[in-house]
């Protein structure tokens, strides 16, 4: 929880200035704020709550929306690369079949190396 706290004050001519700004990604105020809003305007203490509550449930419900999507992606991604490597080397074998070896070699071997690196790849990033 990261929390930054500015606070700056001035006198002059008998008279003093104090402001203060809190910057937090805490879901709910500090209780300093709370306390604060009761004394000024006891009824909106439980608005604050429930605005909470529902700006915390919003935000659990779009991480799990968004870990769901990213979930489905790398499963949607590993199984296309399932398909095209074993397209290529399919391919490949019916090259091979044919007795077209120099074909088969370069069609399998590039599809091996290219799987290998895009794996590579998408590992280090």
């Amino acid at each position: 929880m990261a929390n930054s706290h500015t606070k700056a004050s001035a006198k002059g001519d008998g008279k003093e200035l104090t402001v203060s700004s809190t910057t937090t990604d805490c879901p709910i105020l500090p209780i300093e704020q709370i306390e604060r809003l009761q004394k000024i305007v006891p009824h909106r203490v439980e608005w604050v709550f429930e605005q909470t509550n529902a700006e915390s449930e919003y935000r659990r419900t779009e991480n799990r929306r968004v870990n769901t999507l990213v979930f489905i992606e790398r499963t949607a991604g590993l199984l296309f690369a399932l398909i095209v490597a074993l397209s290529g080397l399919a391919a490949a074998a019916y090259c091979a079949s044919l007795g077209r070896e120099v074909t088969a070699s370069v069609l399998g071997g590039t599809t091996l190396v290219g799987m290998v690196t895009a794996f590579i790849v998408a590992k280090k990033n």
